[in-house]
Order: C-alpha cells, then sequence, then structure tokens
C-alpha cells in the first residue's frame, strides 16, 4: 500500500445510517464517538430504576425523554411497542427517537395508545431539530370525542419511515375532529416514506381528515408519502388546509392516495380539501396517484405537474382490467 494511502470501510449502524471509519497512520480502524448520549426502552424487558443502556434499558418513554439531554445529539433507542396512557411530550430540542425492530409494515417498533381513558393528541412533539425513524403509531379509543394521534408543534424536524395511524377505534374513527397527524408551528419539518392513516376502521358519520395543517405553519416537504382510508363518507380527505392555515407552500412529491373502494368504502369527492384561502398552496410532484376518489381536490390552489388535467380524471388510478 502506498505510504500516503488512507484505508476507508463502513458498517451500518443500528438506525441504518453508514458510519465511515478511517485508519490512522499505523493502519489502525478509528472510530469516532457519535455525538450524544445513547438511551434504550424495552417495555418488556426494562425498568425506569435502569440506566437506560442497552443491557439495562428503560421501560418508558418517559424515563429515557426526562433523561435525555437537550441540543446533545441525544438518542432514544425503542424496541418493541410502547404502551402510552398519558400523552407523550417530546419537548427537548434535537433529541431523537429510532426504532429498533425491522422496519416491516407490521412488525416495527410502535407507540400505542392504552387504558380506557381517552387522552390526545398521543404524542406531542413541541421541539425542534428532531429525527424519528423505522417507528409505527396506533391510536383511538371508544370515545366520541376529537382525537389526534401525532401533533407536530416544533419544527423542522425529519420523520423516515414512520407510520401515524389515528383512528384505530370506529367511534373514534367516526369524529369530526378526529386526525392522524396534525402540524402547525414553525414546519419546515421533512417526511419520508411515511404511512398517513389507517385503512383497516371504517370512517363514517362525521367527515375528518387524515393530515391537517394548522397554524400559518410553512414548507413542509413529503417524500414517497402514503395517504389511505376506508371511509363510508364521500366527504372525508385525507388532507386538509382551511383558510390560514399554511403560510407559503407544502410540497408533495410521488404521493399515493388511497381509499379502499374496491373492499366496500364509499368513493371520496375529493382527497385534498384546500381553502382558496389557505395562505399558500399544495404542489404535488412528480408520479400523483390517486385511487377511490373522483378528483384529487376541486378547489383552492393544489397544483400537479404532468400533463395539463383532462376533467377530474388526472392522476387518478385507472384499473388494468
Amino acid at each position: 500500500m502506498p505510504q500516503n494511502a488512507i484505508l476507508f470501510t463502513s458498517v451500518v449502524g443500528p438506525n441504518g445510517q453508514t458510519i465511515v471509519l478511517r485508519a490512522n497512520a499505523q493502519g489502525e480502524l478509528v472510530v469516532a464517538a457519535a455525538p450524544g448520549n445513547s438511551w434504550y426502552v424495552n417495555e418488556a424487558t426494562g425498568s425506569d430504576t435502569n440506566t437506560g443502556s442497552s443491557n439495562a434499558p428503560f421501560k418508558t418513554l418517559a424515563a429515557a425523554q426526562a433523561a435525555a439531554v437537550a441540543n446533545n445529539g441525544d438518542v432514544v433507542y425503542l424496541y418493541g411497542t410502547a404502551h402510552l396512557t398519558a400523552t407523550l411530550n417530546w419537548a427537548k430540542n434535537g433529541v431523537s427517537l429510532i426504532g429498533l425492530n425491522a422496519p416491516s409494515q407490521n412488525d416495527r417498533a410502535r407507540l400505542s395508545s392504552s387504558g380506557t381513558t381517552v387522552f390526545t393528541p398521543m404524542v406531542n412533539v413541541t421541539a425542534q431539530g428532531c429525527s424519528f425513524s423505522n417507528i409505527g403509531t396506533f391510536y383511538g379509543y371508544v370515545d366520541a370525542v376529537a382525537q389526534v394521534c401525532w401533533a407536530e408543534a416544533g419544527g423542522r424536524n425529519f420523520y423516515g419511515n414512520v407510520e401515524f395511524f389515528g383512528g384505530g377505534n370506529a367511534t373514534g374513527a367516526a369524529q369530526a375532529g378526529c386526525r392522524s397527524l396534525t402540524i402547525a408551528g414553525n414546519g419546515e419539518n421533512e417526511f419520508v416514506d411515511c404511512t398517513f392513516g389507517l385503512d383497516t376502521v371504517v370512517r363514517g358519520t362525521a367527515a375528518n381528515a387524515t393530515v391537517e395543517f394548522l397554524g400559518g405553519v410553512q414548507r413542509n416537504k413529503f417524500v414517497r408519502p402514503i395517504f389511505q382510508m376506508d371511509s363510508s363518507l364521500a366527504t372525508n380527505v385525507h388532507i386538509k388546509a382551511a383558510a390560514s392555515a399554511v403560510d407559503r407552500n407544502q410540497y408533495m412529491f410521488d404521493p399515493i392516495f388511497s381509499n379502499t373502494v374496491d373492499s366496500g368504502a364509499t368513493a371520496l369527492n375529493a382527497d385534498v380539501l384546500w381553502d382558496a384561502a389557505a395562505g399558500g398552496g399544495l404542489i404535488l410532484a412528480g408520479n400523483t396517484m390517486s385511487v377511490g376518489a373522483t378528483a384529487i381536490a376541486v378547489a383552492g390552489p393544489v397544483y400537479i405537474n404532468g400533463p395539463v388535467p383532462t376533467a377530474t380524471t388526472s392522476g387518478i388510478g385507472i384499473k388494468a382490467t
């Protein structure tokens, strides 16, 4: 090997990221310590009196959040399901949450509502600069009140491969205030390969939305999102923005809107309900596809690139048979 050669290799870290290792002058691999602390949570084997290490995990996410240090690059690693009986307030800037289970559709690390007393939202994020990856959620109660699965109110956070599954009970899914995700605060969040809404519980009685923008939120970006539902009402929507809900445009790349009409659902009037006075537009770029709706949108500043729309069929999925 030439004297001035530099040796590199790489390994995959616990949250799927590539870690590049560099050799020193003696040919020994040098591993730079990751910034911040690592905290582990395992409800089945952990205890909140433990240290939170990989060998002695906490039992609850609340204990890990209390131990974490803001603005320090701390990461909380979750294995299995964390059952919540009260709102999980994620309030420390720069503290991330990573699921350690395989990021499959139904076997990933999960946050799930528990007990019989309703609380909302299930998760309330007010911190900034956090990453949430490989996490599933499931939320819903037999209670006729508004129920929100996840409230994003901090801004400038990253979500990768996260499932936002609100409306997990038929009673909760029938309420006008049922939401899988609300986005407020500073905005400028990024959602990559995330799924929004359940298609296993029928949403009926009162019209509601899977995702709602609130409070003049700015410039959120969605990459390859999937919005799904099983609706018995034509007036339900995947996305909603009322007057003054946003400030600047919101962006979605290659979105899929799915309503299970082939399993008995009622076709939606539109996937998106976007007020003309929302304060900004919704830009759908790339390959936008909709199944189970008559139109993607019928009013408001909703933009789709590609060919000029023909009536309401542009971007609508067509059966191959």
